[in-house]
Formats: structure tokens, C-alpha cells, sequence
């Protein structure tokens, strides 16, 4: 029996708009963690991962790998964009205490931008998988 897939609409719901509302108001710092957040979901949800299982990204990358080899799919498609995307987070909060909000949020815009781009295209990667993922509520045209 297939276990159900958690609901994360509600996470989706209120992390795309308010994703979209920060980069309208130059919060790239927390554009960038809120599609991080995202992303993560987007795994966790792709990946089945059951509701409250506490996953580490870099492990939600690996599964992705395995899911990726299982259907011997030979193109390592977003295994780099996902594990520079991770990286990236992790130097983000370090500059936070290293340099302060100011100087962190105007180095993160373009990372931020980047950020919304690759969300909305991993969005139409897993849909080829996966169709029942933007009737889930994950949108990239019309969300972040």
C-alpha cells in the first residue's frame, strides 16, 4: 500500500506569496530561506517522505539521487543546482553573523533571483515525474 503524501499545501499557500512579497520589498535574505523552504518541501513531498520525518537537505539531495538512478535516468538533472543551492543557504546564514543583515541581503538579490528560477524549474522537472505535483498547490508561473 502507497502511503499518503503529506499536505504541505498550506506551507506552499504561505511561503510562495510571502517569498514573492520579499523580493518585491528587497528582502532577498528572506526570499532566498523562504524558497529554500520551499524546495525542501517540494523533495519531501516528491520524494514521499513521511509528515514529520526530520530530513536533513543534503539527505533530501541524496534521495533524490537514488530516486533519480532507480529509474536509470543517466543525467545527473539538478543533483549540482540542488547541492550549490544548499551550500549557498549555508554561507547566507554564516555572512549573517559574520557581516549583518544589510551587507548580507544586498550580496543575496542575484542569489535570491537565481533562487526563483531554479524553484519554478525543478517544479516543471518533477512534474514529468510527477504530474499531481502542481495540483498539489506547487505553482511557477503564477507563485514566487
Amino acid at each position: 500500500m502507497e502511503e499518503a503524501k503529506p499536505d504541505f499545501s498550506l506551507i506552499v499557500g504561505d511561503n510562495e506569496p510571502a517569498a514573492a512579497q520579499a523580493l518585491a520589498r528587497r528582502d532577498f535574505l528572506q526570499a532566498y530561506l523562504l524558497v529554500h523552504a520551499l524546495i525542501e518541501a517540494l523533495l519531501m513531498l516528491f520524494l514521499s517522505i513521511p509528515d514529520g520525518e526530520n530530513v536533513s537537505f543534503n539527505d533530501l539531495i541524496h534521495k533524490y539521487r537514488a530516486y533519480r538512478d532507480e529509474e536509470h535516468y543517466q543525467i545527473p538533472t539538478f543533483i549540482n543546482e540542488l547541492t550549490q543551492f544548499n551550500r549557498r543557504r549555508n554561507r547566507i546564514v554564516h555572512q549573517l553573523w559574520r557581516k549583518g543583515f544589510s551587507f548580507t541581503n544586498r550580496q543575496t538579490e542575484a542569489t535570491a533571483r537565481a533562487a526563483v528560477m531554479i524553484y519554478g524549474l525543478f517544479i516543471e522537472w518533477l512534474e514529468t515525474f510527477d504530474p499531481e505535483i502542481t495540483r498539489i498547490g506547487f505553482r511557477y508561473d503564477d507563485g514566487v
